[in-house]
């Protein structure tokens, strides 16, 4: 099933972005178990299997079918001494196909300077700003200098992009990850960190798909995916870093501004 679905998720612009949707909600799962989910419940949002949805109260809905699901079993070896890890299939639901109220998830919510601190706090290479960048070009990353170029003056949003795409391309580089077109994955892992963290993804276009996806075998697809997949999450990771300290700060300092009161 993952080969089918990773063969499906290049093949068009809406089953891609229905993959990169997945990638953003469910960023700590492995692009294999993204593209399984994406391709049995793309509109998921919340999974449990039936032990976890039945200790809170919450009943599996007739009739439905679970989502199918790769979870690592044992470690063994082959014959050729090689250790590998065996996989079971694991079942879950989502929140929609159970008896629970689905409510909107509450999501903390990050001011966008807060969140472009985030996002370069742990920058792979120097930032810095500039006035002779091209015309329409806010960000952009020159390898040559090992640097990034921000214009003076962009909005937060388009900035945040920017730099997401910029870093991710410097990510490509120094961990001298394989894809087929790297300013398209650097592309597509903005629009995950955009997606992620609740910024406008309204100019992000995937109704062209690279010709390099065109005809793609399912090993190669799965590759240009999981490549996605790893670099959005490196970056989601040094982002949530500060985020995570950030808000572990604030009631510190709501109980603070009110003792001052």
């Amino acid at each position: 099933m993952i080969d089918d679905a990773a063969v499906a998720a290049v093949s068009s612009g809406e089953k891609f972005q229905a993959f990169l949707n997945i990638q953003a909600q469910f960023d700590r799962y492995s692009a294999s178990n993204a593209l399984l989910i994406a391709h049995q419940c793309p509109d998921a949002t919340q999974l449990a299997d039936f032990a976890a949805w039945k200790n809170t109260g919450v009943h599996i809905k007739k009739g439905v079918c679970a989502i199918n699901l790769l979870e690592p079993g044992q470690e063994y070896t082959n014959q050729d001494g090689t250790v590998k890890t065996s996989y079971k299939v694991k079942k879950v639901f989502d929140v929609s196909q159970t008896t629970a109220l689905q409510k909107h998830e509450t999501l903390v919510s990050h001011d966008k300077k807060l969140l472009l601190n985030a996002l370069v706090d742990h920058r792979p290479c120097e930032i810095e700003v500039s006035d002779d960048l091209p015309e329409r070009v806010n960000v952009l990353y020159q390898p040559a200098d090992s640097k990034i170029y921000v214009r003076q003056g962009t909005d937060a949003e388009p900035l945040f992009r920017g730099l997401a795409q910029e870093i991710a391309k410097v990510h490509l580089k120094q961990k001298k990850l394989t894809c087929c077109n790297p300013a398209f994955t650097a592309y597509s892992v903005a629009y995950v960190l955009c997606r992620k963290n609740q910024l406008s993804c309204e100019t992000f276009r995937f109704d062209r798909m690279p010709a390099e996806f065109g005809g793609m075998d399912a090993k190669s697809a799965r590759q240009e995916l999981s490549t996605i997949r790893r670099v959005s999450n490196v970056m989601i990771g040094d982002m949530n870093r500060v985020l995570d300290t950030h808000d572990r700060k604030q009631p510190q300092r709501e109980n603070a501004n009110r003792e001052e009161r």
